[in-house]
């Protein structure tokens, strides 16, 4: 109940993002996908929508947009019939055939150099400046600065470094680091990532879970639907995993995830709302 009341407030002007007109516009990246959501702009059409709901179910993208198929082999037939006045994503190698579709823009957050919260303001602010809604996204990133303001309050002193991982299976997960979505809100709350080693394009490392003892920092496992559904009866019952968390003195928390963990602004803003209402209570 404390987390519902004290993240209802910020959540409120996310939860409205489909009292808008659906726009014609197909995506092909998730990212952009909330964002236009979070802007009063609904996309027509967006890639691998039922994957998106497997891994986050958090109400960000409408259900009722329709599925375009895969984003590396999406169906052109309808995307075409749809006849969208845009379609926005980072698939280059597409764009020629897009392009005789309709108009593309590829406006992607990711790879994330420099700043990782600055990253996230300038993705978000080149969306809506294609699309005329500046003012929209700079009153959205002033308000998410408070908020962030406001959270980094309620946090517990002497946080120890944190770990953040999410299973990719049962003996394998990713581990946030610095290019990641999660590190421009660490370093807005004044906590510490713990993983400092090379990451991917889209700041994650994949590390067998038998090389988790010897990683410093207190662990922050996202429990994702995918993780729910497929993956936590598994370790629970597996005496590998039991094993590592003993090594590790138990000091692991559990965060439940209702964003995309690459995703845009109101995914950040969630983690960051989840996150510190955990920590508040461990």
């Amino acid at each position: 109940m404390k987390f519902f009341t004290t993240a209802l407030v910020f959540l409120t002007f996310f939860s409205i993002a489909y009292a808008g007109e659906r726009q014609p516009i197909a995506t092909f990246d998730w990212a952009v996908t909330e964002t236009l959501s979070m802007l009063d702009i609904g996309s027509l059409g967006v890639t691998q929508l039922e994957t998106y709901n497997e891994w986050a179910d958090n109400g960000l993208i409408a259900d009722d947009a329709i599925e375009l198929g895969f984003g590396s082999m999406p169906n052109l037939e309808l995307i075409s019939h749809l006849n969208p006045s845009l379609v926005i994503g980072g698939l280059t190698r597409l764009n020629e055939k897009l392009s005789h579709i309709a108009p593309t823009e590829n406006i992607s957050l990711f790879p994330i150099t420099g700043d990782p919260w600055q990253a996230v303001q300038d993705f978000t602010l080149a969306l809506a400046e294609r699309l005329g809604h500046q003012e929209d996204a700079r009153r959205l990133i002033l308000e998410s600065e408070q908020q962030l303001a406001r959270l980094s309050h309620k946090i517990p002193t002497d946080q120890a470094p944190l770990l953040i991982i999410q299973f990719r299976d049962d003996r394998h997960v990713w581990i946030y680091g610095e290019d990641s979505l999660f590190q421009g809100i660490l370093d807005q709350l004044d906590l510490t990532n713990a993983w400092n080693k090379p990451t991917n394009h889209v700041g994650v490392s994949t590390v067998s879970i038998d090389e988790l003892p010897a990683i410093e920092g207190r662990l922050v496992v996202l429990k994702s639907p995918h993780y729910t559904s497929s993956i936590g009866d598994r370790l629970n019952r597996g005496g590998l995993w039991q094993a590592l968390l003993r090594l590790r003195g138990g000091n692991t928390i559990y965060l439940p995830v209702n964003y995309w963990t690459l995703g845009g602004l109101p995914s950040a803003m969630r983690f960051a709302e989840t996150l510190v209402e955990t920590l508040e209570d461990t």
